[in-house]
């Protein structure tokens, strides 16, 4: 497998669960494959109200941990769907709707 871009993965700091304490995501960088999205894929996704744009492959799933938020070309995406696939990993992603002035790079 090909891993030739990098994809920054945005998690919450765990242990900013005070109501004065700021909002500190982490963020990471991993090695990933990307994949467009299929048609059938897509159409299905559609109806649900989703609208998945790229499916990210990591090598190696214990380099995924649980983030919900990623970044991939200077762009935010939610991770709506995982699927590991033997010691790999799959993320599919939509364009994110999130203040990008609460993730730090």
């Amino acid at each position: 497998m090909i891993r030739d871009d990098v994809l920054y993965l945005i998690g919450e700091d765990p242990a900013a669960h005070g109501v004065f304490e700021a909002y500190e995501p982490q963020r990471r960088m991993v090695f990933c494959q990307v994949n467009s999205v299929t048609r059938n894929e897509w159409y299905r996704a559609r109806e649900q109200g989703m609208t998945p744009v790229y499916v990210f492959r990591l090598a190696d799933w214990h380099d995924y941990g649980g983030e919900k938020i990623c970044e991939y070309g200077g762009s935010l995406y939610r991770i709506t769907r995982t699927y590991v696939d033997g010691t790999a990993i799959e993320l599919t992603v939509e364009a994110a709707t999130v203040d990008r002035g609460d993730v730090h790079g």
